[in-house]
């Protein structure tokens, strides 16, 4: 296997940098539908959206439906039960958190990943990365900020959807290099997006104007291009070179709270952020290390 160009390995870290943008863009409309919708109906229209787009995108890529064809429906339809907690818990939080703080907490997932890529996986995890993790965690009770009551309702629903991102993570693991990307997000939108339909048409609301109508499909539409761009990104570039561009979503969120909200990230969430962000550096730099020593 060739070693990917200069110029291969720089359209990786933009199409990294625009998924990014477009899941930034997706956090901040969603924040905004919250204000009126409910979670359920939320989800569910990013999904038929996104199943909608994708299934044009790939007709017309690939002139035939069979190239969906896949072995692992089981795992996919597994899964979809974590992407709805992971969905779920996120958007909902997004109620009680700025959207800064949201993302900062969100950050803790790599940690998780390689918490649990040991006893679930059998990885082997080194002291290196087990204390990187440690530290990491320090960075999320400070973030989640934890007062006399405990942690927030908010913080506490951020966490579990960066827990159960994580599992998805794990979940998908033994796929890497048997499954086609386009079937991970297709069938892992459209099984999810059937697990959501019945809490949605139950909370359902009609959007009020235009513009409601406009933020769903933006919300859908970013989804997709969010998905498809890190697909781009890690077919070529590795998970240690294009890392760093993850946690541009705080320069995102942190502005986009600040143009929407008037939010502005308390000192104190951001040196949590800044920890969590070093710990989850530090880790991937091990695991490249780990790579480059075995192969």
């Amino acid at each position: 296997m060739t070693a990917p160009t200069t110029k291969a390995l720089y359209r990786a870290m933009a199409f990294m940098a625009f998924g990014v943008f477009w899941f930034s863009v997706l956090d901040a409309v969603t924040k905004r539908l919250t204000e009126g919708y409910g979670t359920w109906q939320i989800s569910a229209t990013s999904r038929i959206i996104t199943v909608s787009v994708m299934l044009v995108m790939i007709l017309h890529q690939h002139r035939s439906p069979l190239v969906l064809r896949s072995s692992f429906i089981r795992t996919h339809m597994l899964r979809s039960l974590l992407i709805v907690a992971t969905t779920w818990t996120f958007f909902e939080c997004l109620r009680y958190l700025e959207l800064a703080d949201a993302i900062a907490i969100a950050f803790a997932a790599p940690l998780f990943i390689t918490a649990m890529s040991g006893p679930i996986l059998g990885e082997q995890v080194g002291w290196r990365r087990w204390t990187a993790v440690v530290v990491g965690f320090i960075g999320v009770v400070v973030a989640v900020e934890p007062g006399r009551h405990g942690i927030s309702w908010g913080a506490l629903l951020a966490l579990i959807a960066a827990i159960t991102y994580a599992m998805g993570q794990i979940w998908l693991r033994p796929l890497a290099g048997r499954e086609q990307g386009h079937n991970i997000i297709f069938y892992g939108t459209l099984f999810s997006g059937l697990i959501v339909l019945g809490p949605a048409i139950h909370e359902w609301k009609w959007p009020t104007s235009a513009f409601d109508w406009m933020l769903f499909l933006v919300q859908g539409s970013c989804s997709t291009l969010g998905q498809l761009s890190m697909v781009r990104a890690f077919r070529v570039g590795e998970a240690s070179l294009l890392a760093p561009f993850e946690y541009t979503a705080l320069i995102w969120a942190g502005l986009f709270g600040y143009i929407f909200w008037g939010d502005v990230p308390t000192l104190q969430v951001l040196a949590g952020a800044v920890i969590i962000i070093g710990a989850s550096l530090y880790i991937a730099h091990r695991e490249a290390v780990k790579r480059g020593a075995a192969s």
